[in-house]
Parts: C-alpha cells; structure tokens; sequence
C-alpha cells in the first residue's frame, strides 16, 4: 500500500538548456565588449577598441534575432 504521508526527495533539476546557455554568453559578450570598448577609448587607444565594440555590436545583433525569432514561434504555437 502506497503511503501518501511519506516524505520523498524532490524530483531532480533539470539540466540547462542549449537556450539559456548561449543566451548567457551572448549577454556576457555584449556587456564584456562595450565595457572594453568604452574603457579602451577613454584611455586613449581607440584601435584597440574597434573589434570589442564590433564584437559588442555582433552579440547585440545576434540577441535581437533570437529575441525575434523566438517571439514569432510562441506566436506560431511553436510550429515551423
């Protein structure tokens, strides 16, 4: 007989997912790059500067269609 009473362990957590993984990394790089962008600028080294801020803008972009894309399949019921 089952007892309802019985204290079990919690089921486990669920692994992270592929989503929320590079949705991390790409929020890293664009704060990473503009704030190397910016600092880099401020001190005078403006060469330097040019591919964190491109690399800021690619992570931005890149957050932007994800966003997008990921709003236009909830929309969709989540079909292709």
């Amino acid at each position: 007989m089952n007892d309802q009473y019985r204290i079990t362990e919690p089921p486990p957590k669920p692994a992270v997912g592929h989503f929320t993984i590079m949705s991390i990394v790409l929020w890293t790089g664009l704060i990473v790059g503009a704030v190397l962008n910016t600092g880099l600028q401020s001190v005078g080294l403006p060469l330097l500067a040019v591919p964190f801020g491109a690399f800021a803008l690619a992570c931005g972009v890149a957050l932007i269609v994800r966003a997008v894309k990921n709003r236009k399949q909830r929309v969709s019921g989540g079909q292709r």
